[in-house]
């Protein structure tokens, strides 16, 4: 599969302490409209990780094409971040979140040459 580095994204959350059990029991009863708004934003893969000592959870994206910010938030993902909110570590309104600079990246297609 051919992956478009600049349409990949990662970022880490944090979840409140002893709340992970529930950021995992929401997400497997994920709301089929969010679903709908991350598909439409391009996402065509989507995994979360979740680091028990720290409480951080890393996720990483690839979409069908580079993600243009610009763009007005999905109603469904703004419903779906107030819904979160409860369990997340919070920085004002919005959860804890820090977008990752990709340092190395492995491509198993042919070299040239």
């Amino acid at each position: 599969m051919q992956i478009d580095p600049t349409a990949t994204g990662a970022f880490v959350l944090k979840v409140k302490p002893g709340m992970a059990d529930e950021y995992r029991r929401r997400h497997d009863a994920l709301w089929p409209e969010m679903r709908e708004a991350l598909l439409a934003q391009g996402i065509v893969y989507y995994e979360i990780y979740f680091h028990e000592d720290s409480g951080l959870l890393f996720a990483h994206t690839i979409r069908s094409a580079a993600y243009d910010f610009s763009l007005p938030e999905a109603p469904a993902i703004t419903r779906w971040r107030e819904h979160m909110n409860d369990i997340m570590e919070l920085e004002g309104e919005r959860p804890y979140r820090r977008v990752l600079d990709r340092i190395f990246l492995l491509d198993a297609q042919p070299i040239d040459g």
